[in-house]
């Protein structure tokens, strides 16, 4: 019997019974028993990546949905080094993951034989749980302790919100036996009939009750305000949040990713005029509620450091500080399951401060609508505002970083199925991202992104063949970085377009072409009007060539108001 191939058929049949079900597996030659025992389980779910950066994105989005950790399988060398950026994300973010990385055994390291790296603790810090699970071996102690491990991982990625890293030295040879592979197939087809998945810890609900000096806050505020930055899937708070918003009588500012979504509290056009002084201080509530997340969008990072001298109120179901303004008085944990006994608090919110709020939305609005209409060059503004209102609810939508999910708040809408890779903010890995996430929902999904991000994660398209339902690709391309028009460096004209703005010339629809996906170009703002995203079958890539200056000036209109 190989030892390896059973090895490591125990350890993924354990991490089967622990809930998990997803795999995604890049090619090499070390990690053929994970590889294999991958293969043969039929409860696992596979996908084949060759490009382990898009890998481990791909496992992010999976994890970022469901709330439970993909697993990933590489062999050794640089094919692991390759996961790091995803691991960082997952770590800030707090989203769950399993990294099996293949490696040389003990007597092939430290003396330059090839593809031989130094794999222990090779993610440091960024991974939440490591574990070394030695070569091979079959005494009832060392079985525990790898289906131990199964469970550790598991658990400590979803707790801790991030990576756990398992190192599986494998000495040669690697490849099992047709007779082997059979025997194993039969133990788990009896496995999986037997019990499937086991039912694992059921969620409880809580009642909390709040401590007397928080209640004295919030019977206490006549302006309060909800603020709801990122979340993801299992972290989101929106039942608690639509409660306090409804008792409190407090409008609601939600961020795209926050997961919360048509309220009559929602105030939506808040990135438009909280870029105002005046209005910022005309509108400072005497009580913050936060939800989530530590927001992202300009306006509310300057609006909560400028208020930082009022009481924060921080509730979260992940325990890791998100507090950019260090202004966070008080903060309460709780999990989505969660709900709050507020029947006895008596609650004095000023009749006029959501009227406040409400009046200015309503005239931010139709501003917006007013110089999305005016303007003639196709601009990202206009992307996001179609976009945003076209594509039916039951769409998921990934957005890039940059300026990509501000100006979805700018001239779009927070919706219940946005997604952003806020944790480390990076633009490498959107696309993938965007592929974990509707593989394991089912449900058509646009990627929203920028041209130098999207170019940035082209391999991630070579994994778009197994994809049946509507994805498409909207890519804004503006000419590059476009973002550092805000900043001073934009001033700097010897230097700002290279090493800045870096604009690209790649044709998108050559690249569309190489990969057999249905491509379009839309120029004009009628041209992006005859495409009914709804209507997509497929893949697609959507390219908008939009007007960086005309974007910029429609920008600077709105945040002027």
């Amino acid at each position: 019997m190989n030892s390896h191939l059973r090895w490591s058929s125990e350890f993924l049949n354990s991490l089967y019974q622990q809930k998990v079900e997803h795999a995604i597996i890049s090619p090499g030659s070390r990690s053929t028993p994970l590889t294999t025992a991958a293969a043969i389980h039929p409860g696992i779910k596979k996908q084949i990546v060759l490009d382990e950066r898009s890998a481990a994105f791909i496992a992010l989005g999976i994890g970022k949905v469901t709330g439970i950790p993909a697993v990933l399988i590489c062999t050794s060398g640089t094919a692991a080094a390759n996961y790091l950026p995803a691991i960082t994300e997952a770590k800030e973010s707090g989203v769950p993951m399993l990294v099996l990385t293949a490696d040389r055994p003990p007597n092939l390291r430290g003396i330059g034989s090839s593809q031989t790296v130094d794999q222990i603790k090779l993610y440091g810090d960024q991974a939440v749980f490591f574990h070394e699970a030695g070569e091979p071996c079959f005494d009832r102690a060392d079985l525990t302790r790898l289906r131990y491990a199964a469970k550790q991982a598991v658990e400590s990625s979803i707790d801790l919100g991030g990576a756990a890293h398992l190192n599986f030295p494998f000495r040669k040879p690697l490849e099992p036996t047709s007779e082997e592979i059979q025997f194993e197939k039969k133990q788990l087809s009896e496995s999986y009939s037997n019990e499937k998945f086991k039912s694992g810890n059921q969620v409880s609900q809580r009642t909390i009750r709040l401590h007397q000096d928080i209640i004295n806050l919030i019977t206490e505020s006549k302006r309060p305000l909800i603020v709801a930055g990122p979340a993801n899937s299992n972290h989101r708070l929106t039942n608690q949040i639509k409660d306090f918003a409804e008792r409190l009588n407090s409008p609601v500012i939600a961020e795209p990713g926050s997961g919360f979504s048509n309220s009559e509290f929602q105030i939506h056009r808040y990135e438009q005029f909280l870029r105002s002084e005046e209005k910022r201080e005309s509108l400072q509530p005497d009580l913050t509620l936060r939800f989530g997340d530590q927001p992202f969008t300009k306006s509310m990072l300057v609006a909560l450091d400028e208020w930082s001298d009022i009481p924060v109120i921080h509730f979260s179901s992940r325990s890791v500080t998100q507090d950019h303004a260090m202004s966070v008085t008080h903060k309460i944990e709780c999990q989505p399951s969660d709900q709050f006994d507020l029947d006895n608090i008596k609650f004095k919110t000023n009749p006029d401060w959501p009227a406040r709020w409400m009046e200015m939305d309503q005239s931010a609005n139709e501003r917006l609508n007013e110089s999305i209409e005016k303007t003639e060059a196709l601009t990202d503004g206009h992307v996001f505002h179609h976009l945003s209102k076209n594509l039916k609810n039951d769409w998921n939508i990934m957005l890039s970083n940059s300026f990509i999910p501000r100006d979805m708040a700018m001239f779009g809408e927070s919706k219940t199925n946005i997604f952003v890779n806020r944790g480390a903010a990076g633009i490498d890995g959107i696309t993938s991202t965007a592929i974990g996430i509707t593989s394991s929902t089912d449900k058509p999904t646009c990627c929203i992104t920028g041209d130098l991000a999207f170019l940035h994660d082209s391999n991630s398209l070579l994994s778009l063949k197994k994809i049946q339902h509507p994805f498409i690709i909207a890519v804004i391309n503006n000419g590059g970085g476009n973002i550092f028009k805000m900043l001073p460096v934009s001033e700097n004209q010897e230097y700002f377009q290279d090493y800045f703005v870096t604009p690209q010339n790649v044709d998108i629809q050559k690249l569309a072409e190489a990969h057999r996906i249905p491509f379009d170009r839309v120029r004009s703002k009628d041209e992006m009007k005859s495409i009914e995203p709804n209507s997509i079958s497929g893949c697609h890539i959507i390219e908008y060539v939009t007007d960086p200056d005309e974007s910029m000036r429609l920008r600077r209109t709105l945040w002027e108001m």
